[in-house]
């Protein structure tokens, strides 16, 4: 019997295409005045790269990682103070330039909260930790539908480790047979969740990944579609 949903957040609930890079960026040249604009954008490219290629090891990192692997390109270092400023700035970013909730994403919530189902978030941070994030679904009117949210941040790994989709089931009290998982991704989200014996749903919305359709127990080209065809499994 079916008793838990858990959700990816980027390209399930809010937009994968939203992105703070200029905004962090431009930040961080106001404390570097003797380097060029254009050479500091290249370096916080060539560093999310590397960041990136982490990520897919299955470990999240940071903000402040990411901050000093751009100054590390750049050869250069700042003040304490302003390394913290820094950080806390590309941290926050997201909240005065907020992400586009997903067309359907709240009224798919209410409808899975409504059918007693069990919901858990389980999102890969980036830059942006769980701190923030919480208030970022909180203003998009999200997070109270939330038995629980894992963070990767938090946690210390990303959904490409077992511990990701474990942790949030033993947080909801289930096992996973008795929970599905629905995301666009279908390296993190399908085979993260089906690696531990959960069922899968990919969503095609936001960002379509039709190669992850042979993959997934449901394919779903609206997150609206949701309530109705669980009804089916």
């Amino acid at each position: 019997m079916l008793r838990a949903i858990t959700l990816d957040c980027w390209g399930t609930l809010l937009d994968l295409g939203h992105t703070n890079a200029s905004q962090r960026i431009d930040y961080l040249c106001a404390y570097l005045p003797d380097q060029m604009p254009e050479r500091v954008a290249q370096a916080y490219q060539e560093s999310w790269t590397l960041f990136a290629q982490v990520e897919k090891l299955g470990f999240s990192l940071s903000a402040a990682a990411m901050l000093s692997l751009t100054l590390d390109t750049l050869g250069t270092t700042l003040l304490p103070r302003d390394h913290m400023n820094v950080v806390r700035y590309w941290e926050e970013v997201i909240l005065c330039d907020p992400p586009r909730r997903l067309e359907g994403a709240l009224e798919t919530l209410k409808a899975l909260h409504e059918q007693g189902f069990s919901l858990a978030l389980i999102s890969d941070t980036g830059m942006t930790p769980g701190r923030v994030m919480r208030r970022v679904l909180e203003r998009a009117g999200l997070l109270e539908f939330f038995a629980h949210c894992t963070f990767s941040n938090e946690l210390g790994v990303t959904k490409r480790r077992p511990q990701a989709f474990t942790s949030t089931l033993a947080q909801l009290g289930v096992s996973p047979t008795e929970a599905l998982h629905v995301g666009d991704s279908p390296e993190t989200d399908i085979r993260g969740a089906k690696a531990v014996g959960m069922r899968t749903a990919l969503l095609l919305q936001n960002n379509p990944r039709p190669e992850g359709i042979p993959l997934a127990d449901l394919v779903l080209q609206k997150i609206t579609e949701l309530p109705e065809a669980l009804k089916g499994l």
